[in-house]
């Protein structure tokens, strides 16, 4: 008999969740910031009179960001620090700031739909934010060509800014190789090529904005990051703002997928045109000496934090089915509900054993209206080389970048249902953005188990739990549709005689479709047959007068419909063995040994096996081995002639 072993097996987050810092309403940063130069002759006769540098990287007090304390021998003002040396001497040269920056979980809400495109009267003053730079070039053919693709159709402001923020991160590759690393490259350039760095990626961001009359631009800044690519978790780090009329400058971060807030590791310095303006300008009087600058040095510490954030999107997870067989596909739906009256986008993953693969894009991000409700899908698929001798419970969990994550689970054992990649197809949503789905319910009722060759009928009923009247829904039952409309709290109800043809687990599709409902779901059932068994035996076909030997029993199952209460017997001129197996699945074995029974030149063997199916209909199959006795001697003959008319007396 087959043993099932339980294998529950575990999943890891990735480590970007760990760095919870990201989830605090509040942090105290203590940072400094060191510079340098180096004063060198170039000819005879050196001399400096005077150098001065403008350090432009410099916090300063906003709606999410308070500078608490500044320490520096420079001057502060216009958040940025100058240094002046009269009369320097050649050689080395350092300046530096520590401040004390408290930054808080806060953002700009934009809670209302703000037309898009913008008029000439909402970006009055902001003119500037519109024009092409060398890096930003939103006056590229190519960048302006791409935006009006991602904003086609589309007259919401939050909406056109998340769908280029979205393309950016999902296409453009972060690469720290040596070409975006030393300097910023154009947004033309990363449309083209497809790769660069925070720079890059944003610069693409501000520039496809610009092309479509959103005023945008570049910040500079230094962030938190447990990627391996850097060496040290604190990094200088560029982002977005684009202007929001009535609201401000809304943040985007396209690296950390944060769409319309930044986190409260980001530390904001400066904002420009351009990301290509320098971080500190040297000016110096001099006679034959070059000026060489050093790279900024960044050190940042934590010094205080505050409590947890409360993450106004909540997840729930469905799972189609609870236990699969190898190789089969799965669905994992992840329902996302925005309780804040804002716009919010998240950035959801699903993290699954590595028996289990996804196909397709793991990561996705969406965005929420506000109090909106949305559904996303993974297919899944189990491995199909896992072992068929154990049962395996595979857990998943859909995690957002803010740490806000669901946990389910689903099985997989050898004899489960098994779905395959174009039955699920069938169940995913095609239009995501159709939210009033989660108000349509459908419900189907049926029987759990058909006999096979009869047919039933499946009774199905879609009703409309939201507040808007749906006409012409689409109501499929399998194939078989038929137009139906759904006033507000109404239901429809449609039957469908189907024939159990074909032995197995069966499925029912239903679906509803129309301008803003799409609902699919899968309803299954067994068509199931009698319960058949077939008994192999296995037995020596000669023996000996006096010898031991083994009769052995192969039980199999050769139906669908698992027979129950099985009983199966040998017997023999009076004796009699019995098995009674409860609980049976595919194959056992049995083995009776026979120590030197009586035999006679000719034995016959009774194999019977009795069993029920579920409603307790009694099956019975029989057998009859025959064994002959062969005599080594003359006192052998004797014996089994005498054995012979006893069994014969019990025979009768």
């Amino acid at each position: 008999m087959k043993r099932l072993f339980f294998v529950l097996l575990l999943i890891l987050i990735p480590q970007a969740l760990a760095a919870d810092f990201y989830f605090d309403d509040s942090l105290n940063i203590q940072m400094s910031i060191a510079g340098g130069f180096s004063l060198v002759p170039d000819g005879d006769g050196a001399k400096v009179e005077e150098v001065s540098t403008e350090l432009l990287l410099f916090p300063h007090t906003d709606y999410r960001q308070s500078v608490l304390s500044v320490d520096t021998e420079g001057k502060v003002k216009d958040e940025s620090v100058s240094f002046v040396w009269n009369s320097p001497q050649l050689g080395e040269k350092d300046f530096h700031y520590t401040a004390n920056v408290n930054t808080v979980n806060q953002r700009l809400k934009v809670k209302n739909k703000i037309p898009f495109p913008l008029s000439d009267q909402d970006v009055v003053g902001l003119e500037q934010y519109l024009q092409p730079t060398i890096t930003i070039d939103s006056n590229n053919p190519e960048v302006i060509k791409k935006a009006a693709e991602l904003a086609d159709g589309e007259d919401d402001l939050f909406k056109v800014a998340f769908n280029l923020a979205n393309w950016v991160e999902s296409n453009v590759k972060y690469d720290l190789n040596t070409v975006t690393a030393k300097a910023s490259k154009s947004a033309s350039w990363v449309l083209q090529n497809k790769q660069g760095v925070c720079d890059e990626m944003t610069s693409l961001f501000v520039a496809m904005a610009r092309s479509l009359g959103i005023p945008a631009r570049f910040v500079s800044g230094i962030s938190y990051s447990t990627s391996p690519l850097f060496p040290e978790p604190w990094q200088p780090h560029g982002w977005a703002e684009a202007y929001f009329p009535e609201v401000g400058w809304v943040s985007f971060d396209i690296t950390f997928g944060e769409y319309g807030y930044i986190d409260v590791t980001h530390v904001k310095f400066r904002d420009g045109f351009d990301p290509a303006e320098p971080a500190t300008t040297y000016h110096w009087v001099s006679h034959n000496v070059e000026l060489q600058a050093k790279e900024l040095d960044f050190d940042i510490q934590v010094t205080g934090r505050g409590s947890r954030i409360t993450e106004d999107l909540l997840l729930e997870q469905e799972v189609l089915s609870p236990s699969v067989d190898f190789g089969s596909y799965n669905l994992v739906k992840g329902i996302i509900k925005n309780t804040g009256d804002y716009y919010a986008a998240t950035t959801l993953q699903l993290a699954i054993p590595s028996e289990v693969e996804v196909l397709g894009r793991n990561r996705r991000t969406i965005l929420l209206d506000p109090k909106q409700v949305r559904e996303t899908y993974w297919i899944v698929r189990v491995k199909d080389d896992l072992n068929p001798h154990f049962s395996y419970e595979f857990p998943s969990v859909i995690y957002s970048e803010k740490n806000v994550s669901i946990r389910d689970s689903f099985s997989a054992k050898s004899g489960e249902e098994v779905f395959s990649k174009e039955e699920i197809e069938q169940l995913t949503v095609e239009d995501e953005d159709k939210t009033y789905s989660r108000k349509v319910s459908i419900d189907c009722s049926y029987p759990e188990n058909v006999k096979l060759y009869a047919a039933f009928t499946a009774s199905c009923t879609l009703r409309n739990r939201g507040n808007a009247n749906l006409d012409n829904i689409r109501f499929c039952l399998d194939d078989d549709c038929k137009a139906v409309s759904l006033p507000i709290n109404q239901q429809s109800v449609r039957t469908l005689t189907i024939p159990a043809s074909t032995v197995g687990r069966q499925k029912l599709i239903v679906s509803a479709v129309n301008t803003l409902v799409e609902k699919r779901d899968s309803f299954s059932y067994q068509v199931v047959d009698d319960p058949a068994l077939s008994i192999v035996a296995a037995h020596p076909s000669v023996v000996h007068p006096g010898e031991s030997f083994d009769i052995s029993l192969d039980v199999m199952k050769t139906s669908f419909s698992v027979p129950e209460n099985i009983v199966v017997s040998i017997s023999h001129a009076g004796f009699e063995n019995t098995w009674e197996i409860a609980n049976f699945q595919e194959q056992q074995r049995l083995t009776l040994t026979m120590d030197k029974p009586r035999l006679s030149r000719s034995n016959s063997f009774l194999v019977k096996a009795v069993w029920q199916d579920s409603e307790g209909k009694i099956f019975s199959d029989d057998q009859e081995i025959l064994i002959d006795a062969e005599p080594l001697s003359f006192k052998d003959r004797i014996t089994l002639f005498f054995n012979g008319i006893i069994n014969a007396f019990y025979s009768n």
